[in-house]
């Protein structure tokens, strides 16, 4: 049985689909199956596809033919039901894959039984080779990262690898989308909800030409704000909360770890988390959660303001914001509280105190559910 079975989901573009799968073989190098998944392509691209054989590491190749666009999600779940390998790897058909990325995305999701569905590095999260550098050049620069990888609040769809475990568990993406978007979003949820962990490993590297099979599609824009509201009423919205620290941090020791993992509790409930603290002298915040064994979370967004200065510093960054306001301000202490409240014309958030576990909660779930 091959490591890995791939799901590429094809819809006409050929201009993307040849380059996609030119790399994706040129690059592989663990023992796979390809599910090429047609959504009701043109004959042209039909017979395309028909042709594709399988090449080095990738040795079998099978095409599961659509009559129709049936959408995203059936398409995926078609490729689903017909692979069982451990592991699955879902693909769009605009992708560029750099060497090792699949081997690099195995390595990360075999570091723990909590991690269940794993991102490549990729110029999606703003990680674009400089002009001229070629691709492999620019992955052969992340080696140095081997094995790490961050924590996310959702995968993205582009290029998902996930375990048989979760797929038995989860029963693949949400049929209930209309088509496109949103269902990486479902599916990272309950990813989660089943008790594993969404991540993006930061030595894999797939470059994503974002959205060239869909962007001309008329009804794009109505489709995602239909499968928006689909899944904000099924899970509710993204909070924001901005969370200052002006006290000390001490690298390793209970208390940051304490705080940490009540930050982290807060980022895995579709929580952006705003943090405006000092960081220690020559620590950076992802060494900042190494140093009490944990792994950094994308969704805590650390703004290091000046230790002196540090009450009122985050004072000024968090009234200065205009664009996607914070739902939620948590105040370290009293005297703070009571100077944010008074300025809540300008913020129009609610100011909670850090101490008051109960309150935060019950703020929080009036945000979520504020549609």
């Amino acid at each position: 049985m091959p490591v890995c079975d791939l799901v590429l989901i094809s819809w006409n573009h050929l201009e993307q689909t040849r380059p996609c799968l030119e790399t994706l073989f040129r690059s592989t190098r663990t023992p796979c199956r390809l599910f090429i998944v047609d959504n009701g392509s043109t004959p042209a691209v039909r017979a395309f596809l028909a042709g594709v054989k399988p090449q080095g590491e990738i040795r079998e190749v099978v095409l599961l033919q659509n009559d129709s666009n049936e959408g995203f999600p059936r398409a995926v779940n078609r490729g689903i039901r017909a692979s069982s390998a451990p592991f699955v790897c879902l693909l769009n058909n605009d992708l560029r894959f750099a060497a090792g990325w699949l081997e690099e995305m195995l390595e990360v999701a075999r570091a723990g039984p909590s991690i269940g569905a794993v991102n490549p590095t990729s110029n999606t999260f703003g990680n674009v080779p400089p002009d001229g550098l070629p691709l492999d050049a620019y992955a052969d620069r992340l080696r140095a990262r081997h094995g790490r990888y961050t924590e996310v609040g959702m995968c993205i769809g582009f290029c998902i690898l996930t375990k048989r475990e979760v797929l038995d568990r989860l029963g693949g993406l949400s049929e209930e989308v209309e088509r496109i978007f949103f269902e990486d979003e479902d599916f990272s949820i309950r990813v989660q909800q089943a008790g594993f962990r969404c991540v993006v490993a930061h030595a894999a590297y797939v470059f994503h030409a974002e959205h060239q099979t869909v962007k001309k599609m008329p009804e794009r824009e109505a489709l995602f704000v239909r499968n928006q509201r689909w899944c904000h009423a099924k899970w509710g919205r993204w909070v924001r909360m901005a969370w200052p620290r002006f006290t000390p941090l001490t690298p390793g020791s209970e208390e940051l770890r304490r705080w940490l993992e009540e930050l982290l509790g807060w980022a895995r409930r579709r929580t952006h988390v705003y943090v405006y603290c000092p960081l220690p002298p020559r620590m950076t915040r992802d060494a900042l959660f190494g140093s009490v064994g944990l792994v950094p979370h994308a969704d805590i967004r650390w703004h290091p303001v000046a230790a002196g200065w540090a009450r009122w510093a985050a004072a000024g960054r968090i009234l200065r914001r205009r664009k996607k306001r914070f739902d939620i301000i948590v105040a370290p202490d009293e005297r703070w509280r009571r100077a944010l409240e008074r300025l809540a014309w300008v913020h129009r958030a609610q100011v909670v105190p850090a101490a008051h576990a109960e309150e935060l909660e019950a703020q929080w779930e009036r945000s979520r559910s504020r549609l």
